[in-house]
């Protein structure tokens, strides 16, 4: 698990609220069934964070989660964010707000959707509201080390069957100078563990049509929350036939040719890679 940053003073609200919006428009565009889905991994994906450290930290009571609950399925947008950034300034760990609050959270949402406590459209603006806290620190994540060689992660969409166009980028780029593991035809679950034990801070993804949409945003939600100091950007069809879904993903960049990604990927690593702490 990266580390943090401890010199952040407070939810960044430009961030939160934009991703916020962003997300619950995303879902209003994808299918029921899409939506459900995204929900369950951001729920999922979020209790299984950080397992190994939080033995370390001052877990909430119940009761506080509780509230923090209530907060994020508030009809205030920010109360959940205020909440958080109460606990910050009343000497909460940067950890314990990402790791247990957060975390506490998502586990306390899922049992009380299993028990009808609250409704799908409560979960669903509960988990949008957790998702854009974290997307709002998540750039306060750096690498645990160094890494010497430009390298980066390409991959499909999870289903995309058209993987020629990424492999040529891979090999150009990898004249280029960078280190590329490439993943192609990988299920959703095996390609996030893949990712995810790279380590890289560069990630692009290809996705050749609109038909890969719901795909790819579970894909990149997940993504934000198991890899939180990657650069995403995405390239193929689905830039130009998805013009309405794609800017709501949250993406950092969107490469036309290999020309374009080869310019994004280096200023990706000239921001990850001077990061301090």
């Amino acid at each position: 698990m990266p580390s943090l940053k401890q010199s952040y003073e407070q939810v960044c609200p430009e961030v939160y609220r934009k991703t916020q919006l962003d997300i619950l428009e995303l879902k209003s565009k994808l299918p029921a069934d899409t939506v459900g889905e995204i929900i369950d991994e951001v729920l999922a994906r979020v209790k299984a964070i950080g397992k190994t450290n939080t033995y370390l930290l001052d877990h909430p009571p119940q009761r506080v989660v509780d509230k923090l609950c209530y907060a994020l399925i508030s009809t205030e947008s920010d109360e959940a964010a205020q909440f958080i950034e109460g606990k910050r300034q009343d000497g909460a760990s940067l950890e314990a707000i990402y790791l247990a609050y957060l975390r506490e959270a998502a586990r306390t949402l899922g049992d009380w959707w299993t028990d009808d406590h609250v409704s799908f459209v409560e979960v669903s603006i509960g988990t949008s509201r957790i998702y854009s806290i974290m997307r709002s620190l998540g750039y306060l994540f750096v690498p645990d080390k160094p890494v010497a060689v430009k390298s980066a992660v390409f991959a499909t969409v999870p289903g995309e069957t058209h993987i020629l166009g990424v492999r040529m980028a891979a090999d150009l780029l990898g004249k280029e100078g960078w280190e590329i593991d490439l993943h192609v035809s990988l299920s959703h679950d095996d390609l996030l563990e893949a990712i995810s034990q790279s380590h890289c801070r560069v990630i692009g993804l290809s996705a050749a049509g609109v038909h890969a949409s719901a795909a790819l945003a579970r894909l990149v939600i997940a993504l934000r929350i198991s890899n939180p100091g990657a650069r995403i950007f995405l390239s193929g069809q689905i830039t130009r036939e998805a013009p309405d879904l794609v800017p709501l993903m949250g993406l950092d960049g969107v490469a036309s040719d290999v020309e374009t990604a080869l310019a994004l990927m280096n200023r990706f690593w000239a921001e990850t890679s001077t990061a301090k702490l």
